[in-house]
């Protein structure tokens, strides 16, 4: 089974159209996109609102894209949204869930008859204002050390802009819904996460600080070490392939890939195919060809 996989394809409103035509030409089985999938810019945010205008983007662009890809192409679908992308416009996703495609979070999808598929798209805080998507990493650790982040945002759970503050103290956080996304662990998975695991090549800013998920590395050790985690696929954080120079390291005998994305104006979408074995006795996952 051949994956492309890629993550946030926000930095440029060119990429998605760029990932239809990739998907055509490298005829993938399976396409996974691991969040962040509405451009930074949107034309109609000056004017509808930036709740409005993600949505609308949602509905007339990127839904459109992907029914035309899928009529063409025959493909799965795996993907969700991302910390930039506003919870308000997963309503427009969850539309075409199971039919165009399968939303990936806190949930366990078959890959293959051996193989399951889970998602997280949870991220520990920011030093960003949208708030939906995030929560303490831990109640030990809310978010890792020299981290810079705000508190301070909103939400639009319900439709709208709401001011939020993030309360780092909760007892609802991401150690916790991992705790719960264990339930879901009968065979041997594929992970998505988000966010990269915490001090590894796959979460370091340009800045040079780590600012992946302490509990989701944790999550990733205990899993691999069972034998049941192949692979994790990560995004997030768009440099750290450039500033660590792999897209690839490993976590027990998991690999864990971050592609990253280019954010120029003439970005090229950066991506990665994976070919899955899945030997019911010993599956593997192995890349085939991984952006340069």
């Amino acid at each position: 089974m051949k994956i492309l996989y890629t993550s946030d394809i926000h930095t440029n409103i060119d990429l998605l159209p760029y990932l239809v035509s990739t998907v055509m030409t490298a005829s993938p089985d399976v396409l996974i996109i691991g969040g962040d999938i509405v451009p930074h810019h949107l034309p109609d945010e000056s004017t509808l609102g930036i709740v409005k205008a993600q949505q609308l983007y949602l509905a007339t662009t990127f839904i459109p894209q992907l029914e035309t890809m899928k009529r063409q192409q025959d493909i799965r679908i795996y993907l969700d949204l991302g910390n930039d992308d506003l919870l308000s416009g997963r309503k427009i996703l969850e539309n075409h869930d199971g039919r165009l495609f399968h939303l990936l979070h806190m949930r366990r999808h078959p890959l293959t008859p051996a193989i399951d598929i889970i998602g997280y798209m949870a991220v520990p805080p920011t030093p960003f204002q949208r708030k939906d998507w995030e929560k303490p990493d831990s109640t030990a650790m809310p978010y890792a050390k020299d981290n810079h982040i705000i508190t301070d945002g909103y939400r639009t759970g319900r439709g709208r802009l709401e001011k939020t503050r993030l309360d780092l103290s909760s007892s609802d956080t991401i150690e916790s819904d991992l705790m719960c996304l264990e339930a879901y662990i009968e065979k041997s998975f594929i992970l998505v996460t988000h966010s990269p695991p915490h001090n590894t090549a796959l979460d370091i800013t340009n800045s040079g600080i780590h600012v992946g998920s302490i509990s989701l590395k944790k999550f990733i050790e205990k899993w691999s070490n069972k034998g049941l985690l192949l692979a994790s696929l990560h995004g997030h954080i768009h440099e750290s392939p450039l500033r660590s120079g792999t897209i690839l390291t490993r976590i027990s005998h998991a690999i864990c890939i971050n592609p990253g994305q280019d954010s120029g104006k003439q970005a090229k979408l950066r991506y990665v195919l994976l070919d899955l074995d899945d030997n019911p006795v010993s599956p593997k996952m192995r890349i085939v060809s991984e952006p340069k």
